[in-house]
């Protein structure tokens, strides 16, 4: 399906409050403590979760359209998926480190890492995530967005874009200080 502009922010937003979500139960749960997101913005988003669910489902998109076969275009989706979120997550950790000088996150006592940004581990969970917000959550959320009214979409756009530009200035003011 081909989305406009303002779905696919929608989903951005959507899905990078729901991956902050996602890793701040997953973080908790594996450390036995309340962990609250130790991502680069401060206000209950994560960009990286917000960009991957969108090229996910775009992804996801495009395959489904160019191989007829489901069961082949399931498995070139989701490996395609892992691929390409897994090179976006190298990439930003790299960019964030080196521009700030700070690990958002460290994979180095994990098997498998690659500079201590990317792992086997976390890249086969982009897949199990892939498959879920695929097949699951982003029907579902088409329907909501869909159901949403244009003005209600925008107003919650420009309200949402400027909180993160907000938030993103004074991190930047902030880490830059360190």
């Amino acid at each position: 399906m081909q989305y406009n502009i303002t779905n696919i922010i929608m989903f951005f937003l959507i899905y990078g409050f729901l991956g902050f979500l996602l890793e701040t139960a997953f973080r908790t749960i594996t450390e036995m403590e309340i962990v609250i997101s130790r991502g680069f913005l401060t206000n209950f988003f994560c960009p990286l979760y917000g960009i991957s669910g969108v090229i996910i489902v775009q992804v996801f998109n495009l395959i489904e359209i160019n191989i007829d076969n489901r069961l082949a275009a399931l498995l070139t989706a989701t490996a395609a998926c892992i691929l390409v979120v897994t090179l976006l997550e190298y990439s930003t950790g790299i960019i964030l480190d080196r521009v700030f000088h700070h690990k958002m996150w460290d994979y180095s006592n994990l098997p498998l890492n690659l500079h201590s940004y990317i792992c086997l581990d976390f890249s086969l969970m982009w897949g199990i995530v892939t498959l879920i917000l695929a097949g699951i959550i982003h029907p579902l959320m088409e329907i909501v967005v869909y159901a949403m009214p244009e003005q209600a979409k925008l107003t919650a756009i420009y309200t949402s874009l400027i909180l993160l530009i907000i938030n993103s200035t004074y991190n930047f003011k902030i880490m830059g200080e360190m």
